[in-house]
């Protein structure tokens, strides 16, 4: 069977996306370590420690917020080839738009709103008592947004794992252990024992990476006989 245009297309797609999925996870993983911390104990120091790292914030969180963007259109690309008229890649593709829209809103609130908050003037004490009380509301509304987002994140990779089984060798045991991440990500975040502060959220980045590295190798090995197959099943 002759191989048409747009199967020579999306080919190419697949391997430019697998090119991404192993780069930007490592690229996160740099700029994750570079995440601004607070270590004042009181109220006034966290304030000035916020405005004092208010361009680095936007910077790390900016730049976050663009891989969350190319990541999202690395796996769409893949779930197109997987046949989006299927119910599991569908539902994988629905989860990951959740999730990414999660993560986006907890890096807007985290890099682009608690700095300016931190900076409103604050020398009487009624003034610092509300700036507190926003940055509180801001820190709530950050972790329920990562919580939420990380959640349809796992709950994405466990469905994108499960369609994995149905290729090769390499694709089952590459979602064997997304099954693993999925599943694990949601029970830990689930019970408590994992929290989202700034430690939880590099420890599950960096599984989420690895995962994510080794997906893309695999979609630069994937045979293009398959793909082709897989992009456009025979009727």
């Amino acid at each position: 069977m002759s191989t048409s245009p747009c199967q020579i297309s999306m080919v190419k797609d697949v391997r430019v996306c697998g090119c991404l999925l192993v780069a930007i996870p490592l690229f996160s993983l740099i700029v994750l370590a570079h995440h601004p911390t607070v270590t004042a104990s009181n109220l006034h120091g966290v304030g000035h420690e916020l405005s004092s790292a208010a361009l680095a914030a936007k910077v790390v969180h900016g730049t976050l917020i663009a891989m969350q963007c190319a990541l999202l259109y690395a796996f769409s690309s893949w779930l197109i080839t997987r046949n989006l008229q299927r119910a599991i890649p569908r539902a994988t593709g629905i989860m990951l738009m959740l999730g990414v829209i999660g993560v986006i809103g907890a890096a807007l609130v985290d890099g682009f709103v608690v700095s300016p908050v931190s900076s409103y003037p604050h020398d009487g004490d009624p003034s610092l008592f509300v700036m507190g009380q926003l940055l509180r509301f801001a820190m709530t509304l950050n972790q329920v947004l990562i919580l939420a987002g990380e959640l349809a994140l796992s709950a994405a990779f466990a469905l994108l794992s499960i369609d994995l089984f149905g290729l090769n060798r390499e694709g089952r045991f590459l979602g064997a252990l997304g099954l693993l991440l999925g599943i694990g990500s949601l029970v830990a975040l689930l019970s408590g024992w994992l929290t989202l502060q700034l430690h939880g959220m590099q420890f599950l980045f960096a599984a989420q990476s690895m995962w994510m590295l080794c997906f893309g190798i695999f979609m630069l090995r994937l045979p293009e006989a398959l793909l082709r197959r897989e992009s456009f099943p025979l009727k």
